[in-house]
């Protein structure tokens, strides 16, 4: 029975295929090339290397949409019968991905730390899961089912600076930044290529409001985010445009909108962004139709196949299509959402606790129904970690919030939205700038 790099049994035959796999999870570690291209070729090596499909199908299921849903399945159904002799861990990766695959998230996430507790190195199960647990919004595991695995870990095991960096992560979510930001430091330097350490360290910073070092931060690292092959650049240069906006400078963060986002991508983890970055800037009552335009013809066309899925993306294909206008994509939007929320699956939940009411605030907000939107907004806002994505990611509801309570005539109400803001981000040129928006004489601008 041949091992792989971190000692677990592997079903094969053929050992050259086992390079093609540890080259694809180097891949998925560091974000940087293709992970099913030599997954693909360890199969074609040999088709009995039942690891290879269980693999592949957990990363397509991270992807995070329906369509890679279905590709998991494929990718399961492709290697049956190489899983059928597989080892017992090798089954049991399969079988979460299938659940996962399936739309029981919550579930799948619970498969993968039984996997864990009996097999702590098992990388591909616990990074699954950690993306698993950010899509879900359940920071306590981004945090502490990396804590569970890391005593088994230590510098001499192969891939151990990612875990680090997925451990500052879960710190990060969890509000423990002098933690998180010691753990992503040591992440970057002991890979030198970890992008979501990176990433990480860039939250810390983004929640504490230290925009200065944030992007003397991503400066220094350039050389581990920003290359062509890398698949993470785009959401890391989006925490750049970031900070460009916190000093109001907006000129900047179009150009990254430009250069890495434009044009509505062809994966929902890019439209996202895409969307967030210009509802931010929209706020900030700089005129980016035309471009919103663009990204919603990105999310029309994954209208049909992708709508009521995923509660988050749908808040974020609502935003782009009440921007730019789109009510008949609107109309078929809602109607999703609807028959979202009577399936079977962990969408449902997360549909029916945040998904709705978001979508709808973000209507009413670009429909001037201001009140309305602020009130949907703050029905939501503090448990709207139950419909995924990170602390940043979330806080464009507070952001739309303020906003909407400003156009409505509701001061105080703003105010005790953007007094939470400058409380925890005292450095922030941005809150200051929301309070000095709400007490100047009240004139709604146009959006």
């Amino acid at each position: 029975m041949h091992q792989d790099a971190r000692g677990h049994a592997v079903a094969l035959s053929n050992p050259a295929a086992l390079d093609a796999y540890e080259r694809a999870l180097y891949a998925l570690q560091t974000y940087r090339g293709d992970p099913l291209a030599p997954l693909d070729e360890a199969i074609g090596l040999d088709a009995g290397f039942a690891a290879s499909y269980a693999t592949k199908a957990l990363i397509l299921a991270t992807f995070f949409e329906r369509r890679f849903m279905r590709d998991a399945l494929a990718a399961l159904d492709q290697g049956r019968d190489a899983l059928a002799r597989g080892t017992q861990r090798e089954q049991a990766l399969a079988a979460a991905a299938r659940r996962i695959a399936e739309g029981a998230w919550h579930e799948g996430a619970r498969m993968l730390d039984r996997i864990l507790a009996e097999h702590p190195r098992d990388i591909v199960a616990l990074q699954a899961a950690h993306l698993m647990d950010f899509y879900r919004g359940d920071a306590l595991n981004l945090r502490n089912r990396v804590s569970r695995v890391l005593p088994s870990w230590s510098a001499s095991v192969p891939g151990y600076a990612y875990v680090l960096g997925m451990h500052a992560f879960g710190f990060e979510e969890c509000n423990q930044y002098p933690e998180a930001e010691r753990a992503g430091r040591r992440a970057v330097a002991l890979s030198e290529d970890d992008a979501w350490a990176v990433h990480a360290v860039a939250h810390v910073m983004e929640m504490q409001g230290r925009i200065e070092e944030g992007i003397d931060w991503y400066r220094e690292t350039r050389h581990v985010w920003a290359g062509g092959d890398n698949g993470f650049a785009f959401h890391n240069a989006w925490h750049v445009a970031l900070f460009h906006m916190d000093r109001a400078e907006y000129v900047p963060a179009l150009e990254i909108f430009d250069a890495r986002l434009a044009g509505g991508g062809e994966m929902a983890l890019v439209r996202v962004d895409a969307t967030a970055l210009l509802w931010r800037l929209r706020l900030e009552g700089v005129d980016v139709s035309a471009r919103f335009g663009a990204v919603a013809d990105g999310w029309e066309r994954a209208l049909e196949d992708e709508s009521g899925f995923y509660a988050f993306n749908d808040f974020h294909a609502a935003m782009a299509f009440a921007a730019a206008g789109r009510r008949e994509a609107l109309t078929r939007l809602r109607l999703a959402l609807a028959r979202a929320t009577s399936r079977a699956g962990s969408n449902a939940e997360m549909t029916l606790a945040v998904g709705l009411g978001v979508c709808e605030a973000a209507i009413d907000f670009c429909e001037e129904r201001f009140a309305a939107a602020a009130e949907k907004l703050a029905g939501v806002r503090d448990v709207a970690n139950r419909f995924g994505g990170s602390h940043a990611q979330r806080d464009l509801l507070t952001l739309t919030l303020i906003e909407a309570a400003r156009r409505a005539g509701l001061p105080r109400l703003a105010r005790h939205y953007a007094a939470e803001r400058l409380v925890h981000k005292p450095a922030s040129a941005w809150g200051r700038r929301l309070v000095e928006r709400i007490d100047a004489p009240q004139a709604r601008r146009a959006a």
